[in-house]
């Protein structure tokens, strides 16, 4: 399937494709350190709680288990205060202050394009949730993302609607930056390559709460299927439930986010049977059971969020890659592009020249706040 350029809003300089000479890091002998940059305040707080218990599960097995190459794993973290300007912030205190070796960067895809510019300039290796399609297309070399891209979402979502609900039109609802009008765009690629139709395709700003307009907009264009790319759970939640309110005027399929358990409480019943394009499945893999099984031995009480899950993933693939390269970031660089067939809770990891390491998705309906699989999709980027 042909990769094409997605646009994000605001275009970013590309980066000439030039390896910095990257080498060893100065830093305390008896431990490796690793910075991770994520929302402890702000708009995001809600997810921390969940990336944190998945992370520092990893971290803890990790030293268990040794370390790496005999040396302690230190995880340092820094708050992104939900921002693009606090994202940056915190990089550059990993960088500056804690002296870390590799990084595992924000899921926000704004977030990590505010960042990319100063990842490239210090040739810091950089495991990323986000999933905007640029964020692996801009000539960055130091992003490896560890969840599924948007085209690979985009890819099920349109040949789930074409293929088994049999269903050509379509309408959008996406929110008005990277995350949103990558995925929509995306869909619009698709739609147009499968012979499909965007009826309506409709934005909204961040910190909307009334959505019932693009909502009546979409059904009075004719559209036979929703597709929203929404940012925030709480967004995706108030959609959720005006779209019941509106008496479920088309059919509906979304993003992962579906599947998040915050989502899910705060959508309530109006998640009941909505379909979803997702990451992982609960027990889809023997390491995604063990992960499930250690992780509730850990957490008494919390259940584990799959998406959460991708940190977890992050670390111990590059606890991986640094076993393997030493503490030099070039070579930690070329273990992970040479990284292939990693059994991850989300899936086989695999990276490609471009730094994508996972390759599949499911489709699935929400059945008693749970992701019921209705069909595996493997899409070739």
């Amino acid at each position: 399937m042909s990769r094409h350029l997605i646009g994000v809003g605001v275009l970013l300089c590309v980066w000439t494709l030039v390896i910095p000479l990257a080498g060893p890091v100065t830093a305390a002998s008896d431990e490796i350190r690793i910075g991770m940059n994520v929302a402890l305040t702000g708009a995001f707080v809600s997810e921390a709680d969940l990336y944190m218990k998945a992370v520092r599960l990893a971290e803890k097995q990790l030293n268990q288990a040794g370390g790496i190459n005999r040396k302690k794993l230190r995880l340092i973290v820094q708050d992104n205060q939900s921002t693009n300007p606090g994202a940056l912030t915190a990089l550059n205190k990993s960088l500056e202050q804690d002296q870390v070796l590799a990084l595992i960067g924000p899921v926000k895809s704004t977030q990590i394009l505010a960042m990319a510019e100063a990842v490239a300039a210090a040739g810091v290796p950089t495991m990323i949730g986000g999933t905007n399609p640029s964020l692996t297309t801009l000539g960055n070399p130091w992003f490896f993302r560890c969840r599924v891209n948007d085209l690979i979402v985009a890819a099920a979502m349109v040949k789930y609607i074409k293929e088994d609900m049999k269903l050509t039109k379509i309408g959008l609802l996406h929110s008005a930056e990277a995350f949103g009008t990558g995925g929509a765009d995306a869909v619009t690629q698709f739609a147009k390559e499968q012979g499909l139709t965007i009826v309506a395709r409709e934005k909204y700003t961040l910190g909307d709460k009334d959505f019932t307009a693009q909502l009546l907009k979409i059904k009075n264009a004719g559209a036979e299927v929703l597709i929203p790319y929404v940012l925030g759970h709480d967004d995706h939640a108030i959609v959720n439930r005006q779209y019941r309110q509106l008496g479920s005027p088309y059919k509906y399929i979304s993003t992962p986010a579906i599947a998040m358990k915050d989502v899910l409480n705060l959508s309530r019943e109006a998640a009941e049977g909505l379909l979803g394009v997702v990451e992982a499945l609960p027990g889809q893999s023997e390491a995604n059971s063990k992960y499930l099984d250690e992780y509730k031995k850990e957490y008494p009480g919390f259940e584990p969020d799959m998406l959460g899950a991708w940190v977890y993933d992050a670390l111990k693939v590059l606890a991986a890659a640094i076993q393997k390269g030493g503490e030099d970031r070039a070579k930690i660089r070329e273990a992970l592009l040479a990284t292939r067939g990693y059994p991850g809770v989300l899936g086989t990891f695999s990276f490609s020249k471009t730094g994508e390491g996972l390759h599949g998705a499911y489709v699935v309906v929400i059945e008693h706040r749970h992701p019921k699989l209705l069909k595996s999709v493997l899409v070739d980027q």
